[in-house]
């Protein structure tokens, strides 16, 4: 059994390989956004939560860039005080600000409106096929899900892909999928 800062410390060596192999990550983003979109879940969502990908994360312009095609409202995470998180509608004209996590986030002025997405992307470092998660340490989906229970999927690379090592803590939300390629 393997603690979670373990994994992390693995998981974000691993996914920093693979953001070595462009072409190679590349077309696993693909085929994982061809599966999402076949999804009854997502067929079904109207407004879909997703976050700003860094780097070494599965690339989520391309998933923001299809749901917006499918005629779908796009929000994005702004991270609040206690480990909370509230959702934004991304536009053309939202502008964003780096957070202290390092994650791009929506700058809220006296217009933003918060929304609950009805299908939430959630993202991670591992995922195990049952749906436990092993993400960035902050807690921050696990209270949101606990908070507003949505349907959720996770979109794993191949290095993210592995059999839950570790332990699986009492407030950790089980995802309901986990796409793999």
């Amino acid at each position: 059994m393997r603690t979670k800062k373990q994994i992390r410390q693995q998981q974000i060596a691993a996914l920093q390989t693979l953001a070595q192999t462009p072409a190679l990550k590349h077309a696993q983003e693909a085929q994982l956004l061809e599966l999402l979109m076949a999804t009854e879940v997502f067929q079904k969502a109207t407004i879909i939560g997703v976050t700003l990908s860094q780097p070494i994360e599965m690339a989520t312009q391309p998933v923001i860039d299809a749901i917006r095609l499918a005629g779908k409202e796009v929000v994005v995470p702004k991270t609040l005080p206690e480990r909370q998180m509230a959702f934004y509608p991304l536009t053309a004209t939202t502008e964003l600000t780096t957070s202290s996590y390092g994650a791009l986030e929506p700058v809220v002025t006296a217009g933003s409106q918060v929304l609950i997405p009805d299908l939430m992307i959630v993202p991670g470092l591992a995922f195990s096929p049952e749906g436990w998660r092993v993400g960035f340490g902050g807690g921050y989906y696990d209270r949101y899900l606990a908070k507003y229970p949505m349907p959720t999927v996770a979109l794993a690379l191949k290095p993210q892909q592995r059999s839950a090592d570790w332990a699986i803590d009492e407030f950790d939300i089980q995802l309901d999928q986990v796409l793999q390629v």
